[in-house]
């Protein structure tokens, strides 16, 4: 599939990309906001069958699938496979997925969640401690309250600083409608989907799958990432920052000249342990969050 930018991914990088101090965990003035008593040093344990997975291995890579069949095969019932693991594709894409158990946590939480979390780093850092050290809004809609909590993040750009394993990735998840996926809207279910790409250069790495769907006692989430899925997207250079490297490739002639370079220079990025380095990561916040998110919700669901 190809990623076509939206309004979002031209507006100007936000400022605070270039100013904000990046740091883990709170400091005073991250202690004074009025969420701060939901901040814990570090992230609960994975969920058991996280660690079973992790001490698996890899699944082979027959029981895989790339991207234009995850509609498909998320919309099934039941699960998969490969539910919590990872395994590498013939096309050198690392397909990783992991389930996460959510007890009272229903989709809108997570609706509200993407919208309500990326205007603030210290909310940001909620949400995986140890990982996570700055957050910024392609387009701030917040103060917007005709808006629904989906409107904010669909078709929106999340920059984020985090760490994966010992790794640190400047990143910004691009947001799209689920429908452009496949993905049909459905009572009680979300979908969060997404194409990963740096915030330091135009180019896209991989994509992301969020599905929530309900249980008898809240939720669960069925997460897919393709990584290694490369391509450079058309963006303004405004949109980049100021260095030379992205303002020649903000241009056709830069575009050109490094096109066909992407996939080794993304494939050079890709760690030997990216599927169980992404696997505990993402276990590890989604459940995280989950253990508190009904409270948090509760409390700032109308906080801008």
């Amino acid at each position: 599939m190809e990623y076509r930018p939206t309004r979002a991914d031209r507006a100007p990088l936000p400022p605070v990309w270039a100013s904000e101090p990046r740091y883990l965990g709170y400091r005073e003035a991250d202690r004074a906001m009025p969420w701060a008593g939901f901040f814990r040093a570090a992230t609960l344990p994975v969920q058991t069958h996280v660690v079973e997975s992790l001490v698996a291995g890899p699944f082979p890579r027959e029981l895989g699938y790339g991207l234009g069949d995850v509609v498909e095969r998320l919309e099934r019932p039941g699960y998969e496979p490969i539910e919590t693991g990872w395994t590498s594709l013939d096309d050198g894409v690392v397909l990783v997925s992991v389930l996460t158990h959510m007890p009272r946590v229903t989709a809108a939480m997570w609706d509200w969640w993407f919208g309500w979390h990326g205007r603030e780093s210290s909310r940001y850092k909620l949400w995986h401690p140890t990982a996570h050290q700055f957050t910024a809004m392609g387009e701030d809609r917040s103060a917007d309250r005709t808006l629904s909590d989906r409107q904010r993040w669909f078709e929106n750009v999340s920059y984020v600083d985090e760490y994966v394993g010992g790794s640190l990735q400047r990143l910004a998840i691009r947001f799209l409608d689920p429908g452009r996926l496949g993905f049909e809207d459905r009572p009680g279910h979300t979908c969060v989907c997404a194409r990963v790409s740096l915030s330091t250069r135009p180019i896209a790495i991989g994509w992301l799958v969020h599905q929530v769907r309900p249980t008898g006692d809240g939720s669960e989430m069925r997460s897919r990432f393709f990584l290694n899925d490369p391509a450079i997207l058309p963006l303004p250079a405004h949109s980049l920052p100021p260095d030379v490297p992205s303002q020649l490739l903000a241009t056709d002639l830069g575009r050109g000249i490094v096109s066909p370079l992407v996939p080794r220079m993304v494939a050079q990025m890709i760690s030997p342990t990216l599927g169980p380095d992404m696997v505990h990561h993402c276990a590890a916040e989604m459940n995280h969050l989950a253990s508190f998110l009904p409270e948090l919700h509760e409390e700032f669901r109308d906080t801008p």
